[in-house]
């Protein structure tokens, strides 16, 4: 059957494929969005935090090179050659005056090789984001794989690979996750914020040609066509449509002998629930876990759970969408 809930192909005249394609600069073609509806006041103070460490960090580089100049000269030709000046010549040669010397250029190799890349990525990104668009009451953001933390997750075998990917995914699209953190403080290695995707999401809805609605959260991914695809996470977070889809999967393994795996799943589902109510620092490692069992006692069965899940969904939209049966009135 067509799923409604499943991964849908975008139209060829699709106003996102373009923004999609013009972020995608890792190629690794897959993005998440999101809307966010955050208080306008929590979303300033996200954006300060970072602006004064960063305003603090500069001021003492600008102190460092005014200092030790002839050094930080050095690193930006990268190059530890020791630039000779007129104050570099008075220091005397000895042990600990090298050793002072060689203190003080770690710590400006750090700053501009560590520090100054965070600085750069701040102005450019957020900081340009809210002097060109200012603070709004609604939201889009965007998300894409990136960093050491992706690098780490392609290094793994294809089977550890798929887990710990949906595991990310799982965790960058939870409700939780995004209730309890704002806007552009919603980075989830391998997860990181996409600045420029939200300028163009914001150009596109001003001109009308593509609602923010759209962005609702969502997967867009290439599929092995090189076609994008969108799967409308948000519809599967519809709590009516979640409790009726999980009442039909557990009528139908029942229906089938399999109250065993409905018993054990149920289980699961409990220690599941149980630890959402109660966050722990280990939560995202103990749901990985639990995400991987439940897989596990389903492929032991011989069932993929995620093809249950989309077919469930769809079933319970269809049910929840049908008109009411018309009452007859008695003559």
């Amino acid at each position: 059957m067509t799923s409604t809930f499943g991964a849908k192909v975008l139209p060829e005249d699709s106003r996102a494929i373009r923004l999609l394609e013009e972020n995608d600069a890792t190629g690794r073609g897959v993005y998440v969005s999101h809307i966010d509806k955050s208080p306008v006041r929590i979303k300033i103070i996200v954006l300060m935090v970072p602006l004064l460490m960063y305003t603090a960090v500069s001021a003492f580089m600008i102190w460092r090179a005014s200092k030790n100049y002839h050094v930080v000269l050095a690193l930006v030709l990268d190059d530890f050659y020791y630039v000779e000046t007129a104050s570099s010549k008075r220091i005397q040669n000895g042990f600990w005056s090298w050793c002072w010397m060689f203190m003080v250029a770690s710590i400006d190799y750090y700053l501009l090789s560590v520090l100054w890349p965070l600085i750069r990525e701040f102005i450019t990104g957020h900081l340009w984001l809210r002097l060109r668009y200012g603070f709004r009451e609604t939201e889009v953001i965007f998300r894409t794989s990136t960093g050491r933390e992706y690098d780490s997750m392609m290094a793994l075998p294809p089977h550890q690979f798929e887990q710990a990917w949906q595991t990310s995914l799982l965790q960058a699209t939870s409700p939780q996750f995004l209730t309890t953190n704002t806007g552009f403080n919603t980075h989830s290695p391998p997860w990181n914020l996409c600045y420029t995707a939200s300028t163009d999401a914001y150009r596109l809805a001003n001109s009308y040609q593509f609602d923010l609605k759209n962005w609702e959260l969502s997967v867009w991914e290439k599929d092995r066509h090189q076609q994008w695809t969108v799967l409308e996470v948000w519809k599967h977070q519809d709590p009516t449509l979640c409790v009726k889809a999980l009442t039909l999967i557990k009528e139908k393994l029942i229906a089938e002998g399999r109250k065993g795996l409905v018993e054990k799943w149920q289980a699961i589902l409990n220690e599941q629930a149980s630890i959402a109510a109660a966050p722990l620092p280990s939560q995202s490692t103990a749901m990985e876990g639990l995400v991987q069992s439940m897989n596990a006692l389903f492929k032991e069965e011989g069932l993929e759970l995620d093809g249950l899940w989309t077919e469930a969904m769809s079933e319970a939209d269809r049910i929840h969408n049908q008109p009411a049966p018309e009452v007859q009135q008695l003559s």
